[in-house]
C-alpha cells in the first residue's frame, strides 16, 4: 500500500485505546495496553518483572491493573505509595491518570517514530473534507512493539522495532457454505472500499471506527451503516450472529419494522477472511449511547416511554409474523434514536437472567415475557421535570 501523505510535523497526538487493554490471566500481572498516537499503533507491554527495584512505578501499576479489572483503586501495593487522594479514585480515574503518564514516558519514542500525523488520522483534515479514511487504515495500521522498564522508579521507554506484534489481524474464517448463503442477500465487501465516516472528526486519534460509508449498489450512492468489528479468534460468536441475520434475511419480517438488520460483510477479496458487519445504522441519542437500560428514567417524560413500548411491542410482533424470534429480548438490546424511535437488536438467541426465563429462552412467549418486564422497567421510576432554573449543557443535547 502506498504511503499517504503527512502533515503537522512535530504534533504528537496520543490517545490510548481503553477498550483493547490485554491482560495475560495465565500470568496475573502481565498486560499489553495500546496507545494510537499519530495513525499508528503502539503496543506496549507492561509487567512488573522489568520493574526493578520500582515500588512507586509498580504500585502505580498494580493500582492501573486492578481498575481496570473492577477493583477500583484497592491493591496491595496502594498503602506503600502513600497517596490519600489517589486511593479516593474511582477505576476510571485511575486508568486515565495512568494513561497519562504512561504517554508521557513514551513521547521520546512517539517523536522519532510517529513524528507527523497521516491525513487520514487528522481531525482537522477530516473535518473539512480534505481527507477520506478508509477502513483498512484503521482494522491494519502501521503497529510498534514496546516495552516499560525501569529501575529505581526511573522509567525507561524501549522501542522494540524487531519485533512482531503478538496480536492477528482482526479477520476471521467461516465456513464457505455460510458465506455462500450470505452472498445471495447481501454484498461482501473488502475493507479498502469502506470508507469511515466519524460523527466527531476527534475521534480519529482514538476509536476504532464504527460509521462508515459504502455502496450497497450501483446506484452510486453511499449508505450510512454501522461496522460490527470482530477480532482474530472470534469465529463463534461471529458466525452464531451471521446465522441469525441469515434467517433474518431469508424471513416475511416487513421492511418498516424497526429492526436491525445486517446489510453487507466486511472481508478480505483475496481469501474472503471476515473483519466485520455491516448494519442498520441508529443514529442514536447521546444518553448511554442510546441503549435504553441505563437512560435516566427519573428524568423521561411519560409520553416517550409510552411510545418506546408501542413501537417495541409491534416490532416484536412484525418479527414473529415473520417467522423469527428475538431471543435475548431486554432493554439491553433496545437503542433509542434522535428521533425517540425504539429498535431492537441482537438476534443471536440466548436470554438474560431476570428479563427472561431460562425455559422460554427463544421462543415467542419468552420474546412476550421479555417485553412485559421491559415494559415494567419503564414505568419503575415516576417522572421528575427539571427544575426551572436547570442550565442544560448543550454540548450534550
Amino acid at each position: 500500500m502506498t504511503s499517504l501523505p503527512t502533515v503537522n510535523a512535530g504534533r504528537i497526538l496520543a490517545k490510548p485505546m481503553r477498550d483493547r487493554v490485554h491482560i495475560h490471566y495465565d500470568s496475573d500481572d502481565d498486560s499489553v495496553v495500546f496507545i494510537r498516537c499519530n495513525g499508528r499503533e503502539f503496543h506496549i507491554e507492561l509487567s512488573p518483572f522489568f520493574l526493578c527495584n520500582s515500588p512507586l512505578i509498580t504500585s502505580r501499576y498494580h493500582k492501573f491493573t486492578a481498575a481496570v479489572r473492577g477493583r477500583g483503586g484497592m491493591d496491595r501495593d496502594a498503602e506503600e505509595e502513600g497517596d490519600s487522594d489517589e486511593e479516593e479514585e474511582g477505576p476510571e480515574e485511575i486508568q486515565a491518570r495512568f494513561y497519562d503518564w504512561l504517554i508521557a514516558v513514551f513521547e521520546p519514542v512517539f517523536s522519532k517514530i510517529a513524528p507527523d500525523v497521516p491525513s487520514s488520522f487528522d481531525p482537522d483534515m477530516i473535518q473539512t473534507g480534505k481527507a477520506k479514511p478508509l477502513l483498512s487504515e484503521y482494522l491494519f495500521p502501521e503497529i510498534h512493539r514496546c516495552r516499560l522498564e525501569s529501575e529505581n522508579d526511573k522509567p525507561f521507554p524501549i522501542h522494540m522495532p524487531d519485533e512482531e506484534s503478538q496480536f492477528s489481524e482482526p479477520f476471521c474464517n467461516i465456513r464457505p457454505g455460510l458465506a455462500g448463503e450470505l452472498k445471495q442477500y447481501v454484498k461482501f465487501l473488502d475493507p479498502s472500499t469502506v470508507e469511515v465516516s466519524f460523527g466527531r472528526p476527534k475521534q480519529a486519534l482514538d476509536s476504532q471506527p464504527t460509521r462508515v460509508l459504502v455502496g450497497l449498489d450501483d446506484s452510486g450512492e453511499k449508505t450510512t451503516c454501522f461496522f460490527k468489528g470482530f477480532g482474530a479468534g472470534a469465529f463463534i460468536p461471529l458466525e452464531k450472529e451471521l446465522e441469525a441475520h441469515l434467517r433474518l434475511l431469508k424471513s416475511n419480517v416487513v421492511p418498516e419494522a424497526r429492526v436491525v438488520r445486517l446489510l453487507g460483510v466486511v472481508a478480505a477479496a483475496e481469501d474472503g477472511r471476515v473483519a466485520g458487519l455491516l448494519l442498520t445504522y441508529v443514529d442514536c441519542r447521546r444518553e448511554n449511547d442510546g441503549i435504553l437500560d441505563g437512560i435516566y428514567l427519573r428524568r423521561t417524560p411519560i409520553p416517550p416511554r409510552e411510545r418506546w413500548v408501542s413501537q417495541i411491542k409491534e416490532a416484536v410482533q412484525q418479527l414473529h409474523e415473520g417467522g423469527v424470534i428475538w431471543g435475548d429480548a431486554k432493554a439491553d438490546n433496545v437503542l433509542i434514536d434522535k428521533k425517540n424511535d425504539a429498535w431492537l437488536i441482537d438476534f443471536g438467541g440466548g436470554y438474560t437472567e431476570g428479563w427472561v426465563d431460562k425455559e422460554k429462552a427463544n421462543t415467542k412467549e419468552g420474546d412476550l415475557q421479555g417485553v412485559e418486564r421491559i415494559v415494567e422497567y419503564l414505568y419503575s421510576e415516576e417522572y421528575e421535570p427539571y427544575p426551572s432554573d436547570y442550565e442544560f449543557d448543550s454540548a450534550s443535547e
